[in-house]
C-alpha cells in the first residue's frame, strides 16, 4: 500500500500546502495498524527548475517526486499521475484543500476510474495487510476501504463515507492548514518515472500542443468541427453588437483561425449556435485561442480550459478571463484583433461583407 502526497510547486501556496499534508499524515491519517509504516511519496509539480531544491525541503514524506508542469493546469497535472493511478502503483492519493487540490484529485479520479472525496477532516484505512516496500505494488487489498468524514452542505455537517474503489483520491479539509511545522525528514528524489505534465497530451490522441510551433497560418480557415481546430478565436458579448461580431469572425478568417462564440452572442442572435464555445456547445483543445470580449464565465472556460495557450483581450482588466490567460491585453477587443489580423495576413487584405 502506497500513497502520494501532492504539492503545486508552481505557485507560491506550497509551503502551506505542505505543512497541511504534513499535519494530516501525523494525525489525520489511521488504520487497522501504524500508518507510519505505509509506504508513501511527495509528488511535486515544478515549473522552474530553479527551485526545485527548495521545494524538496519541503516534502512531508522522505521520498520526494518532481513532476515538471505548467502553471493552472491541474487537467495536465492529473493527466501526469495516471500511469500510477491505473497501474496501482499508487493507491491514495492526498491533495491540499482548495480549488486547485479538489479539481485535481477528482480529475484523477474520474480518469482512473477510482473514488473522490473532498473536504476530508480524518481517514482510516481498514484491510491494509501491511507495509510493502518502496515501489512494489501488487500486495492484496481486494478488502482494503478507506473511510473518511468529511464536511458537506457548505461545512454545516459532517458526513461519514466510504471509499470502494481505488485509486482513493482525496482533498483534506481547509482545517489542516494551521497543523504544526513538522520536522522534515533526510529526502531522496526519486526518478519522474511519469509522464511530464506540461507535455501531456491537451486533447484526445497522441497530439500534442506547443502554443509557439504548432499553429500553422492558413489562407483558409479549417473546415472541421471546432472541437478539433487548433487555432481559435473566440468573440464574447463585449463585441458589442451583431458588427462587432462580423468584424471578429472576419478577422479570425483572414488570419486562418476557427471562429467560436460565447453563450450570451448565441442567446442575442449575434452568431448561429453551431458556433457556440462552452458547457453548451464544444469543448476545443488548440494550441492557441484568443478570447476577444468574453468576460470568462465558466461555462465558456470549461469549453476553452484545454487550450494551450489562452490570449485574452478585454476593455475590462477585472473580468475573470485575466486570471485564467496566459496573455492579457487590455484594449478594445475588435480594434486589437483586426490590427492583429493586418500583421498576420500577408496580403494585407481588409475583407468585407
Amino acid at each position: 500500500m502506497r500513497f502520494a502526497a501532492l504539492i503545486d510547486g508552481t505557485t507560491a501556496a506550497a509551503p502551506l500546502q505542505a505543512r497541511a499534508l504534513a499535519a494530516f499524515l501525523a494525525d489525520g491519517l489511521t488504520g487497522d495498524g501504524p500508518t507510519g509504516d505505509l509506504g508513501g511519496e511527495t509528488v511535486i509539480f515544478v515549473a522552474d527548475d530553479r527551485e526545485a531544491q527548495g521545494l524538496v525541503a519541503l516534502a512531508p514524506t522522505r521520498e520526494v517526486r518532481l513532476v515538471r508542469a505548467a502553471p493552472r493546469r491541474p487537467d495536465l497535472m492529473a493527466e501526469s499521475l495516471l500511469t500510477a493511478a491505473r497501474g496501482g502503483e499508487i493507491d491514495l492519493f492526498l491533495a491540499p484543500a482548495g480549488p486547485w487540490g479538489a479539481e485535481l484529485i477528482t480529475r484523477l479520479a474520474c480518469r482512473s476510474d477510482g473514488a473522490a472525496l473532498t473536504g476530508v477532516l480524518d481517514a482510516r484505512l481498514t484491510g491494509v495487510p501491511g507495509a510493502e516496500p518502496a515501489g512494489a505494488p501488487g500486495a492484496d487489498l481486494a478488502g482494503a476501504r478507506l473511510q473518511a468524514r468529511a464536511n458537506v452542505y457548505s461545512n454545516h455537517m459532517v458526513g461519514r463515507f466510504e471509499l470502494l474503489r481505488r485509486p482513493w483520491c482525496a482533498a483534506i479539509d481547509a482545517s489542516w492548514n494551521g497543523g504544526r511545522p513538522l520536522s522534515p525528514p533526510a529526502h531522496e528524489v526519486l526518478p519522474d518515472t511519469a509522464a511530464s505534465a506540461d507535455a501531456a497530451p491537451a486533447a484526445s490522441g497522441d497530439a500534442r500542443l506547443d502554443p509557439l510551433t504548432d499553429v500553422e497560418l492558413v489562407a483558409e480557415p479549417p473546415a472541421g468541427s471546432l472541437a478539433d481546430s487548433r487555432f481559435v478565436v473566440v468573440a464574447g458579448y463585449g463585441a458589442g453588437g451583431p458588427d462587432g461580431v462580423g468584424r471578429i469572425a472576419r478577422a479570425a478568417r483572414r488570419m486562418g483561425a476557427d471562429f467560436g462564440v460565447s453563450r450570451p452572442v448565441v442567446m442575442n442572435a449575434w452568431a448561429p449556435m453551431d458556433r457556440l464555445i462552452g458547457a453548451s456547445g464544444a469543448r476545443t483543445a488548440p494550441a492557441v485561442c484568443l478570447v476577444v470580449g468574453a468576460s470568462g464565465a465558466p461555462a465558456l472556460h470549461w469549453g476553452i480550459e484545454r487550450a494551450a495557450f489562452i490570449a485574452a483581450i478585454n476593455s475590462d482588466d477585472h473580468a475573470p478571463i485575466t486570471r485564467n490567460a496566459d496573455a492579457v491585453v487590455v484594449d478594445d477587443g475588435v480594434a486589437v484583433i483586426e490590427e492583429l489580423a493586418a500583421l498576420i495576413d500577408p496580403h494585407g487584405r481588409v475583407e468585407t461583407e
